[in-house]
């Protein structure tokens, strides 16, 4: 039965893993096609609508966090973010997502849970953010300096900000992700109605890839990966489970491979292979655990 358990928890948390990975090739494909964040950030709500609207319909009120909760939500993964997150993609390499967006955020999270929380700084997140700092360097030398890279990386730092402030604050109220889900939907609700009346060129211009954005970025990132994660967590736990969202970052280039036709390049490969050792220290911070045996054994 355990073996069952641990054999679906790996199979989920690899295609949990697999959707994240793919995430940034997705939203450069839109771009490529002529969408641009606000295009996106748009689909990527009302995919998250249709993903959503059931489970509110079938359960009710009972989901929804207050009002004031739902705003700082928002505010913390919702257009915010994407405008943010798909921003980036526009001004530096793809690369750049994995070791920022998402190498940073167990960091900052990190060190703003030490101020309002009280929680420790501990040597493993300063060892983690030493191999960050190092697999930023591997990843820039990688690619040919260009100042407009700079404005890229700001916009992946303010949204990795922005979503460790989400998962704070999903902490701080002790809301399940879903409930995060929802309030971040119904949060977005006015930039939707925003779009469509203020847009004269909306993503249903290109209805092939306006679907795309639709059903990944909402549906499928919103929703599923949302419930993927959830599920993994609760078979094998969160130490085991956090192992597949620290994956993910070194299936980026892999990605943007099979899906944009991108070349592999050895610099990103190395870069975010060392992010993916940062996430995973900053995660289970094996070098205080070690040195708590150590302390039980003196």
């Amino acid at each position: 039965m355990r073996d069952s358990r641990i054999i679906i928890a790996v199979c989920l948390g690899i295609l949990g893993s697999m959707i994240w990975g793919a995430h940034s090739s997705v939203s450069v494909s839109g771009l490529r096609a002529g969408f641009d964040s606000f295009d996106i950030a748009a689909a990527r709500v009302l995919g998250a609508v249709l993903g959503v609207l059931p489970i509110v319909l079938i359960r009710g009120k009972t989901v929804l966090p207050p009002i004031p909760q739902i705003l700082w939500l928002t505010l913390g993964a919702g257009v915010p973010f994407g405008l943010l997150n798909v921003a980036g993609l526009q001004f530096a390499p793809i690369s750049h997502t994995g070791a920022i967006s998402l190498g940073c955020v167990p960091l900052i999270t990190a060190f703003v849970a030490n101020r309002f929380f009280g929680d420790r700084i501990s040597l493993s997140h300063l060892i983690a953010l030493g191999i960050l700092l190092l697999a930023l360097a591997v990843i820039w030398s990688a690619h040919p300096f260009e100042w407009i890279h700079l404005l890229g990386d700001l916009c992946f730092f303010g949204s990795a900000c922005l979503w460790a402030s989400y998962g704070l604050n999903l902490r701080r109220w002790k809301l399940k992700s879903m409930q995060g889900v929802i309030a971040i939907t119904l949060g977005s609700l006015p930039y939707l109605v925003w779009y469509f009346f203020a847009r004269e060129r909306t993503f249903l211009s290109d209805l092939d890839q306006g679907i795309l954005q639709v059903m990944y970025q909402g549906f499928i990132v919103g929703v599923l990966a949302v419930l993927v994660y959830g599920k993994v967590l609760e078979l094998i736990g969160p130490m085991m489970g956090t192992m597949f969202l620290a994956v993910s970052p070194f299936l980026i280039p892999f990605m943007a491979f099979l899906i944009l036709g991108d070349p592999i390049d050895i610099g990103d490969v190395t870069g975010l292979a060392l992010v993916v050792v940062s996430m995973i220290i900053a995660f289970w911070k094996p070098f205080d655990q070690r040195k708590g045996v150590v302390d039980e054994g003196l």
